[in-house]
């Protein structure tokens, strides 16, 4: 086997699983983020030959974390997009002629 194959797929593998790291952090911590942080995305490398056989395994878990990464971040946008039509509907509600609706905490 060539160690430059083998390297190049490894080298990929590795962006590959630094990309899903971005994700996971994104996903964990989405509530305080004011605006996505911008990374590098993943390029897929050409001419490097097919998977070596000694990282099929590692190609078959990262590829098990892309998918369950994808749902998700399907699941956080539905959930984003409910929020937003909610947020959307209670402005128009309060644009009524009134003023919107207002929470005060008394609470001292």
């Amino acid at each position: 086997m060539n160690p430059d194959w083998s390297a190049a797929w490894d080298a990929a593998l590795a962006a590959m699983e630094l990309e899903a790291d971005a994700v996971e952090q994104m996903l964990r911590h989405r509530d305080r983020l004011e605006q996505a942080p911008e990374r590098a995305v993943f390029t897929p490398p050409t001419g490097i030959g097919p998977l070596p056989m000694e990282l099929t395994d590692r190609a078959r878990l990262l590829m098990q974390r892309q998918l369950d990464l994808s749902r998700e971040l399907s699941i956080a946008i539905a959930s984003n997009r409910q929020q937003s039509r909610l947020v959307n509907r209670t402005r128009r509600e309060g644009s009524g002629g009134g003023p919107p609706p207002v929470y005060h905490d008394i609470r001292t």
